[in-house]
């Protein structure tokens, strides 16, 4: 069995990527399963993937490599009882340092399994970075996205189709210069094609005999994950004018534009809806967002929403800046809005379980 670590920054395209190939694996009727991960508990991720029925677990209040004991034990269950062919692992958006604390574990503990490393970069963002405008202002932070690049065997220039034709070429004469012994792929992971290029990359790769562990500054690296402030957020929308829907919707946009106004940059924010038969994940990340599609107009009592905002700020402001979007939100459309679940809080200082760099 092939394990595919998916790594890459906060709102690269993981989730999409994954769900898009494992709905062209079974198609073809092979198994696959999937692992998500993430520093809180209600993963909007592990929402969205599961509602398509695709054989899941998920290491949630910590990163893979903090929490080694339960990934593996995930990995057996999901071996045990689906067989697959290939098993997604998606490392949450903050992490790096994966060749040490998860591959070289697993060469040693399960060299049953294969283990493929594929990063995500959002084209736009790898953009910003190469031209020094990163929204981002501390250095920690952009020292996790290198970081993540530099242990890919796989590296995934993702949603290309965002970018022109000419930042094509400035990203790609820095990034096969950097990275010379790297397979690069160029991908639109809504794209059929290009979903197969990268399985078909994966089930070709060949792993080396000799994994390479990053050399990171572990405080340079923690003071990076301090800077994001995480928020998550289940709530239940009740309406007696049947319009549940569209209020998640305009929910998820106020959010978005609450932190827009108050210049934070956004890692990532992530919106899962589900109404009765009506599903819809929503996102955005400082470069772009897919709020551009219209809400269902179906009528809805209720909708239950999953709220993952990742945003460099304190967590208090983020946790009242949600807040007072809730409340706005009540008030103008007469409806009840139940706080089921939330917290918000910076992720701790990462312990790895295991750390591997002989």
């Amino acid at each position: 069995m092939k394990l595919i670590l998916t790594g890459g920054f906060l709102g690269s395209g993981k989730t999409t990527a994954i769900n898009n190939a494992c709905a062209q694996l079974i198609k073809e009727n092979r198994k696959v399963a999937v692992i998500t991960n993430d520093q809180g508990e209600q993963q909007v991720d592990s929402a969205y993937i599961n509602s398509f029925g695709i054989p899941l677990r998920e290491v949630a209040n910590s990163c893979f490599c903090c929490n080694y004991t339960l990934l593996d034990k995930h990995i057996q269950t999901l071996f045990e009882e689906e067989q697959p062919e290939l098993m997604f692992a998606e490392a949450v958006g903050s992490c790096t340092d994966l060749v040490s604390t998860i591959a070289k574990p697993f060469a040693q503990f399960r060299p049953n399994y294969e283990v493929v490393i594929s990063v995500f970069a959002d084209a736009s963002l790898l953009l910003q970075l190469l031209e020094g405008k990163l929204s981002f202002i501390k250095e920690s932070i952009r020292y996790i996205f290198k970081k993540q690049l530099e242990e890919a065997d796989i590296l995934i220039l993702n949603k290309v189709d965002l970018i022109t034709a000419e930042q094509r070429a400035f990203i790609d004469s820095i990034i096969y210069n950097e990275y010379p012994d790297k397979i690069i792929l160029h991908q639109n992971s809504l794209l059929e094609a290009d979903i197969k290029n990268w399985l078909e990359t994966i089930v070709q790769f060949k792993a080396t005999s000799t994994l390479r562990s990053l050399d990171i500054d572990y405080d340079l690296y923690g003071e990076g994950e301090a800077q994001l402030a995480w928020l998550d957020k289940k709530i239940s929308i009740h309406s007696y004018n049947h319009n549940a829907i569209q209020i998640a919707d305009r929910i998820a946009r106020d959010i978005h534009n609450t932190i827009l106004q108050h210049q934070l940059a956004i890692g990532h924010l992530k919106y899962f809806m589900e109404s009765k038969k009506w599903k819809k994940k929503m996102s955005a990340t400082m470069t772009h967002n897919d709020f551009n599609l219209v809400a269902s107009d179906e009528p809805s009592d209720y909708c239950n929403m999953l709220i993952n905002a990742r945003v460099q700020t304190d967590p208090s402001l983020l946790r009242e800046l949600a807040y007072g979007v809730i409340q706005n939100i009540m008030k103008e459309f007469s409806c009840k809005i139940i706080i089921e679940k939330s917290s918000s809080f910076i992720p701790a200082y990462p312990r790895p379980t295991h750390r591997f760099v002989g």
